[in-house]
């Protein structure tokens, strides 16, 4: 498949970041106290559904509806609130995953209070298709796994969720089950190494401090140790 519309940034392996796991319990992370959550759209959207290569399912991203989208615009320019990059972009909340031969749904998250920044499509290469950073989804044979870059909370205070806000990376299974946070509370991604088709370094920096993880794509889960100190 090639790269949706509908996506927000490229979806290039060399850029995006995996880290930590929920099941890792000496993650280091930042100790900020919890942004307020922001209430969910009121009206959102589904987009055409695209087939996720080597599975029964197709799936389809859920996003702030185009009026209410413009509403948040019209009150940006008004002052309402400070004009802030990325929300002229489409905001994805979720996503719709369907089998096709017993026609079963389900979505990524029980709401819509968070928007999803990136979404990367990770397996096995089509045939002939050599392991690249920057494979798109149509040199997939079969899909095996896949990476969310996540907005959860607005930790600036500017009333919206985006990329100027802490983000964290999530990861699934190939159908959009078994969701599991990988890193919180991401500044700034510095950059991802990859060691093989399943496994990557990432460098990242957190409340000043640097951080770099080893992280396993199926396994869900990285082993996370802290930078020695710049000065």
């Amino acid at each position: 498949m090639s790269k949706q519309w509908w996506q927000l940034s490229s979806l290039v392996m060399s850029v995006l970041v995996v880290a930590g796991c929920s099941k890792n319990t000496s993650q280091i992370t930042a100790s900020n106290s919890p942004s307020p959550a922001l209430a969910a759209p009121q009206d959102v959207w589904m987009s055409q559904f695209e087939q996720l290569n080597g599975t029964p399912y197709l799936y389809a991203p859920i996003y702030v509806a185009e009026q209410e989208r413009k509403s948040i615009l019209k009150q940006i320019k008004s002052g309402s609130y400070d004009n802030r990059k990325g929300y002229a972009e489409i905001d994805i909340r979720n996503y719709m995953f369907v089998h096709r031969d017993n026609l079963s749904a389900t979505k990524l998250f029980t709401n819509n209070n968070s928007r999803i920044i990136e979404l990367e499509q990770i397996g096995e290469p089509a045939s002939g298709k050599k392991l690249s950073t920057s494979m798109n989804q149509s040199s997939l044979k079969t899909v095996k796994t896949l990476w969310y870059l996540r907005v959860v909370a607005d930790t600036n205070g500017d009333k919206l969720l985006n990329e100027l806000d802490r983000k964290q990376i999530g990861l699934s299974d190939a159908v959009g089950a078994n969701y599991a946070e990988v890193i919180k509370d991401i500044d700034k991604i510095l950059l991802v190494y990859p060691k093989g088709r399943y496994q990557r370094l990432v460098f990242y920096t957190s409340a000043n401090r640097h951080f770099v993880a080893d992280v396993d794509l199926l396994k869900r889960q990285a082993r996370i140790e802290q930078l020695p100190a710049l000065k």
